[in-house]
């Protein structure tokens, strides 16, 4: 069967996609015939500065321990304006916009001008032992315990294992040898002078809060752990106390030096925020959250890419 060219064309003229497709042709070429070809951002001027070069350089002598030839800089220099050029075209085709690792790089660099600047001030010892006291309990060595523990297995004995603590713990309040009773396992018998962050890292936090609870002098329990039950005694108290600033003082100016970089970047992003109408529409399971954001927030610093 001869095929119909003239039928073809009638067809197709009918067809709004072909309208659009010719509408859209004349206007390129009008704006072609209008105002010439698209040569780009023809003119714009690069300058690598003598700082940018002397930076460079800089950075192959911190990097390779010594100065570099002529041509190591000239080709460092050649690919530092491959970057630059590449950088702005990419700026000018929009593909920064909603890329999130360049939008989350942007607020990490800003914050951590903002944070530099904070926290360049140099503390006095009077500074640090000030901060020292508003916040004690993040500077005192907190209480040890030393303990000694029976257990009653709950792999080896079942649903009997609280009973059998129970029977023991009496047994062991009227003289009992600790030894003679319990199971063996991988767990220490006797505790020397630990944390109750330590004690919890081997027993389980319940374990640990019954044990700090614990007066001296007498056998208690059962206290459950993910082992089964136990019969503990509280052997030695050391009370926490504080520590004097020479002993710390790096650390407490570590933490002082952090909360200025955290109460900076707050300040800033307070300060932002009333500079824009910011309206957030919630989608429709989560319609009754606030329509605004809080103007006063409690930031953390940028996550790095992938957390």
């Amino acid at each position: 069967m001869a095929f119909d060219a003239i039928g073809f064309l009638k067809r197709a003229a009918r067809e709004p996609l072909v309208h659009f497709l010719a509408i859209g042709a004349a206007l390129f070429v009008v704006n072609g015939l209008i105002n010439g070809p698209d040569e780009g951002p023809v003119g714009e001027t690069v300058v690598i500065s003598e700082g940018r070069v002397s930076q460079i350089a800089q950075s192959f002598i911190l990097l390779s321990g010594r100065a570099p030839t002529r041509e190591e800089l000239q080709s460092l220099v050649d690919d530092f304006v491959s970057e630059e050029v590449g950088y702005r075209e990419a700026i000018a085709m929009g593909l920064d916009a909603d890329d999130t690792i360049v939008r989350r790089r942007m607020r990490q660099k800003i914050e951590f001008m903002i944070e530099d600047g904070a926290a360049s001030e140099t503390p006095s010892e009077a500074d640090l032992q000030a901060w020292m006291d508003a916040h004690p309990e993040k500077f005192r060595l907190p209480e040890r315990r030393a303990l000694r523990q029976v257990l009653m297995s709950s792999d080896k004995r079942g649903a009997t294992a609280r009973a059998d603590a129970e029977a023991a713990l009496a047994a062991l309040r009227a003289g009992g040898d600790p030894a003679t009773l319990g199971d063996r396992s991988m767990l220490p018998a006797a505790i020397p002078l630990t944390t109750q962050e330590g004690v919890a890292a081997l027993f389980g936090a319940d374990f640990a809060a019954a044990a700090f609870a614990a007066g001296e002098d007498a056998w208690f329990g059962p206290v459950a752990s993910p082992f089964g039950q136990h019969v503990a005694l509280l052997v030695d108290v050391e009370p926490g106390r504080a520590v004097p600033l020479p002993d710390i003082i790096d650390r407490v100016h570590s933490d002082w030096v952090e909360a200025r970089r955290n109460e900076a970047r707050d300040e800033f992003h307070a300060r932002m925020r009333e500079r824009y109408d910011i309206r957030i529409e919630w989608p429709e399971p989560w319609k009754g959250l606030p329509a605004t954001p809080d103007p006063n927030p409690a930031t953390r610093p940028t996550p790095e890419i992938g957390e």
